[in-house]
């Protein structure tokens, strides 16, 4: 049987490359995507649905839950705006969609998360992970990608500037520094619907050096 998604974040990079795969994918029916504004996009599967992130009070039916959403300071402005989009939006529905009968949620955070960092990006990731391993999803997999590769729509040069160096540095990033290794959005859009399609019980945590092996279109992972 078919199942149904429902996608947050479908108008970012990852979230937009994993809407064409969801969308392409015999494993679903139905997708249903919250956003603020119309993508334009037209397809037999696709339910568009113009959500306020902050006061959303409903679930919709779906078996497996993508959450693509993240913001920057720089496009929000302030600490808290960018806390309602990356913590308290995602964990809201989250639970929501745990009521109405989802089973699988699948959330992108970051390499550094950790909700005792004192870089408050990672801190705020890390509340959002130990927040959503509490909640009784048949499955949960939280993917820490690195830097995020890909051609974005607005410009951040910090992150650029990271990742030049981060791009410099692979050949050494070994060990422990394997999750920092840059990925491309489409890698991570391609092992999130790999690992819904494949999904076993309990949390799951994928790293960014796990990730980038579906930088290769033909890549087909034997035992992960």
């Amino acid at each position: 049987m078919q199942r149904k998604a429902l996608v947050l974040g479908a108008s970012g990079l990852t979230g937009s490359y994993l809407l064409e795969m969801l969308l392409e994918s015999d494993l679903y029916s139905q997708v249903t995507i919250y956003v603020r504004n119309p993508l334009g996009r037209v397809h037999p599967k696709l339910v568009e649905q113009l959500v306020n992130f902050a006061t959303i009070e409903s679930w919709t039916e779906a078996d497996d839950v993508y959450c693509c959403l993240g913001a920057t300071i720089k496009t929000v402005k302030t600490r808290e705006a960018f806390t309602l989009i990356d913590l308290h939006a995602p964990l809201h529905i989250a639970k929501l969609q745990l009521y109405g009968g989802s089973k699988r949620f699948l959330v992108i955070t970051a390499a550094g998360a950790n909700p005792k960092s004192s870089v408050f990006y990672n801190r705020t990731k890390g509340k959002l992970e130990e927040a959503l391993k509490q909640l009784n999803y048949s499955s949960i997999y939280i993917f820490q990608p690195s830097f995020i590769l890909g051609p974005r729509k607005e410009s951040r040069w910090l992150e650029e500037l990271g990742i030049f160096f981060a791009l410099k540095a692979m050949p050494i990033m070994k060990g422990r520094f394997k999750k920092y290794i840059p990925v491309h959005a489409k890698a991570i859009a391609r092992s999130m619907l790999y690992f819904a399609g494949h999904s076993k019980t309990g949390i799951h945590t994928i790293q960014s050096h796990i990730i980038k092996q579906w930088e290769k279109p033909d890549f087909t992972p034997t035992i992960l």
